[in-house]
C-alpha cells in the first residue's frame, strides 16, 4: 500500500530532507525510541490498515516526511514528527517563505 500522506509544501519537504541527509533518520530512531514508533505505526495501521510509509520492521523508521504528514494533516499527533519539526532550522510554517501553508495551518487551529 502506498503511502498516505504526503508532505506537498516545497519548502518543508526540502528542510525534512536536510534533517535526512544529516543521518536523521536514524537518529530520531535512537532519540523517540522504538516502543514511541511501533505505538504510531500500530495506530497507523488501526486507521488505514498498513504501517506508516509501509514499513515491515518494528521499531522502524522509513522516511521522516511520512511521519510529519501524518502529523500535520492532524490524523496522528506523533514523536516522531514532534522530533523532526523542532530540528528543523526555520520554524514551519514559515510564513515569508510559503504564506499559503501558515495561512492554511492558522485556519485549522
Amino acid at each position: 500500500m502506498p503511502t498516505t500522506f504526503w508532505i506537498t509544501c516545497p519548502t518543508l519537504q526540502a528542510a525534512i530532507s536536510r534533517v535526512e541527509a544529516a543521518g536523521g533518520v536514524r537518529q530520531a530512531q535512537e532519540e523517540v525510541g522504538p516502543e514511541a514508533v511501533d505505538e504510531t505505526h500500530a495506530e497507523h495501521s488501526r486507521c488505514y490498515g498498513t504501517r506508516v510509509a509501509g514499513v515491515g520492521d518494528p521499531g522502524h523508521i522509513k522516511c521522516l516526511h511520512a511521519f510529519t504528514a501524518l502529523h500535520l494533516a492532524g490524523a496522528i499527533s506523533n514523536p516522531v514528527a514532534k522530533w523532526t519539526l523542532a530540528r528543523l532550522k526555520t520554524p514551519y510554517p514559515d510564513p515569508i517563505r510559503c504564506p499559503e501553508c501558515a495561512q492554511s495551518l492558522e485556519q485549522t487551529e
